[in-house]
């Protein structure tokens, strides 16, 4: 059992949330049923009418209507494919991540033992096999992305409902060779040997660092925190609605915890995998969408304390160099210094054991990790808190 995410007492970092947004309660247990969606509006609809679990648990389990589904399928086995491909295959080297604590910034990573991943932030980045599909999923859950933070800005009663637009503007698609900050990453997790019905964890309890989480599953293996009880649920077991194979999963950053003072609390998750059920089911196959801040898009805090829900910032201007995220303000600075700020406070769950144990250290001693100028932490993703 994980501990709770650390840090100090939500108090003394926000002030108290006001409550949940307006016109909506919260769900009264996080095994509520969700409905069957036939299309993007009605995901939006249900997406909208559910703000107030998202906020307070930081995750919402989401009905994916069957065009969404079907293109996640035709995602999910081709990246089968590439898996499966042997290590010294072109589409693997010509697309390799760096090592050790860029392997998960970009291009194909193999962590023995644990998972392969290739994460995509730019077409060109892409290999030809996954091209195609991969850029038109990452267009259809950008859309639900849009849609949903302006929701969210509309839930906090502010009259901007745009006011996510600018930072938001990767969800409208890659650029041909710019790197996006944003990232759609697929992964194949090794099932463990053993005796059926015992999990093993292959990534351990963190909270992303941007504004929303998509997670699409084929079998179960995401946990999630309820914030009730402090207790992991395995939230991919309920099954879908409507005859559906694979499940969504929206989960809050904490990006979107930090402009909205803590009313939308960023969601604690993990990856853990059982044994195979059957010859052949060795893996587990998730495809996650992360949409984070444009790097260069400008924040200014006070458009957000223009809500009554959110209210005023701390008056001291963020700053790197002065480590006082989340305690401080933002005033017309590029979002790359607010990740840069938050990225330097964790480490990262996907990269080899051995080095995200040195940046656990790092962390446990007092130190903060190093970041760069342009945002990138240590690794290029750095997406869980010591924990």
């Amino acid at each position: 059992m994980y501990a709770p995410p650390p840090g100090p007492p939500p108090a003394t970092v926000y002030a108290p949330p006001p409550g949940p947004p307006p016109h909506t309660a919260y769900a009264p247990s996080p095994a509520t049923a969700y409905p069957f969606c036939q299309n993007a509006s009605e995901l939006s609809a249900y997406v909208r009418s559910s703000l107030a679990t998202l906020a307070s648990q930081g995750w919402l389990s989401v009905p994916l209507p069957p065009d969404l589904e079907a293109l996640y399928t035709r995602l999910f086995a081709q990246s089968a494919s590439y898996f499966d491909l042997p290590s010294d295959a072109r589409e693997k080297t010509a697309f390799a991540a760096p090592t050790g604590k860029a392997a998960s910034d970009e291009g194909f990573s193999d962590i023995p033992g644990e998972k392969q991943l290739i994460t995509l932030r730019r077409v060109s980045g892409t290999p030809a096999s996954l091209r195609e599909t991969a850029m038109a999923a990452w267009d259809a859950t950008g859309a639900l992305f849009l849609d949903t933070v302006r929701e969210i800005a509309d839930s906090l009663e502010l009259e901007d409902t745009h006011i996510f637009d600018e930072m938001s503007c990767e969800a409208n698609g890659f650029a041909e060779k710019v790197r996006a900050s944003s990232l759609l990453r697929l992964f194949r997790y090794n099932r463990p040997d053993g005796t059926l019905g015992t999990k093993k964890i292959v990534a351990e309890g963190h909270k992303d660092l941007g504004l929303l989480t998509l997670v699409v599953g084929q079998s179960p293996g995401l946990d999630v925190r309820d914030v009730r009880t402090g207790a992991w649920v395995s939230v991919e077991e309920t099954p879908p609605p409507g005859g559906a194979r694979l499940t969504g999963t929206l989960l809050a950053g904490q990006t979107l915890t930090y402009l909205t003072r803590g009313l939308y609390a960023a969601g604690s998750h993990r990856v853990s995998v059982l044994p195979p059920a059957a010859p052949g089911d060795d893996y587990r196959f998730s495809l996650v969408f992360a949409l984070r801040p444009t790097p260069d898009a400008l924040i200014d805090t006070a458009r957000f304390a223009a809500s009554p829900l959110v209210g005023a910032f701390p008056p001291e201007r963020l700053s790197f160099e002065a480590n006082n995220y989340p305690h401080c303000s933002m005033h017309g600075q590029p979002a790359r210094e607010l990740f840069r700020c938050i990225a330097q406070q964790h480490w990262n769950v996907n990269i080899a054991p051995e080095v995200r144990e040195e940046q656990r250290r790092l962390l446990a001693s007092g130190s903060t990790l190093v970041v760069d100028e342009k945002g990138r932490g240590p690794d290029g993703a750095g997406e869980a808190r010591l924990g």
